[in-house]
């Protein structure tokens, strides 16, 4: 048994809830490879299965739950003898690194697994709770329940769970809070290096180690996504958008959102283009442009 619903409204910043569902999966079912571009979080209520990733193969089983990042290849299997049942959620935002980091979760420990393992958990009843949802207007309870979600994973996560060395933590949550709350600035990598004390090429390793994108990417992303949101649910002229997300100059981010999009800013707003664009196939280009950019100013 397979159910899905997808938000027609995904207009959050901070936290955009995309998809929501569950399946109860037949022995031995199979998905993948294949690669999302959101965070996918499973959470198993029943059965178990095994989760495939870059850093190696994960048995996942009731009460416990895996993460997906984006862009990542991934493939994960029911048990042959039991397979699991399980629900999801699909989710984006500027917070949503940082919440599924606070949960104990990363590239190389993907596997959420609870203090206590309980079937009235309060993580289970939130994501049911969502995921028995049918209307978009329920829009806004549905990103209420999926914040109490997020608290009930963070208050159960094991807290002996082998963390990522605290220092290179610090380091990360520093950057990462940096380029989230200073987007709108005309920031460069030098500048962010310099603010966190590293070395440019060490804090690149930290990013592309956790997020599979380097800081520059991660930034334009950033930007990127809340551009899209201001300019498909708000009414502010698109030179107005380009400086609230650090450019100067209308031009220049037209031609950086074109080609990270696919489409002009004036015809995303009008309704044209993807909301789940795929960073890998445009993200060069757009660093390129960047890249001009930067140079015609110096």
């Amino acid at each position: 048994m397979h159910k899905s619903f997808t938000l027609a409204n995904t207009s959050g910043i901070e936290l955009n809830v995309f998809q929501f569902g569950h399946e109860d999966c037949a022995p031995g079912h199979r998905f993948g490879p294949a690669v999302r571009q959101h965070y996918l979080f499973h959470y198993v209520i029943s059965g178990c299965g095994t989760l495939y990733t870059d850093s190696g193969e994960f048995v996942i089983r009731p009460g416990e739950g895996f993460l997906i990042y984006p862009h990542d290849v991934t493939t994960y299997c029911a048990d042959p003898q039991n397979p699991w049942h399980y629900m999801w959620i699909e989710v984006d935002g500027l917070m949503a690194a940082t919440l599924f980091q606070q949960c104990r979760l990363s590239r190389l420990r993907p596997v959420y697994r609870p203090q206590r393992y309980r079937q009235d958990a309060e993580e289970r009843r939130c994501l049911a709770e969502i995921v028995a949802h049918e209307q978009n207007d329920a829009w806004l309870k549905i990103i209420g329940l999926s914040y109490q979600f997020f608290a009930a994973l963070i208050a159960n996560a094991q807290q002996e769970q082998p963390a990522a060395p605290a220092e290179k933590t610090r380091h990360l949550s520093k950057a990462v809070k940096y380029l989230e709350s200073r987007y709108h600035e005309p920031l460069s990598i030098g500048q962010l290096a310099a603010y966190c004390n590293l070395n440019r090429s060490y804090l690149s390793r930290l990013f592309k180690a956790e997020f599979g994108l380097g800081p520059k990417e991660y930034l334009l992303q950033v930007r990127m996504s809340v551009a899209a949101s201001l300019l498909r649910h708000g009414s502010a002229a698109i030179k107005v958008v380009a400086l609230s997300v650090g450019y100067d100059n209308q031009l220049h981010f037209c031609k950086a959102f074109r080609q990270f999009y696919g489409v002009s800013p004036s015809a995303w707003r009008s309704g044209e283009g993807d909301l789940t664009p795929s960073i890998e196939p445009r993200l060069m280009a757009t660093l390129r442009v960047d890249s001009d950019i930067a140079q015609s100013r110096g």
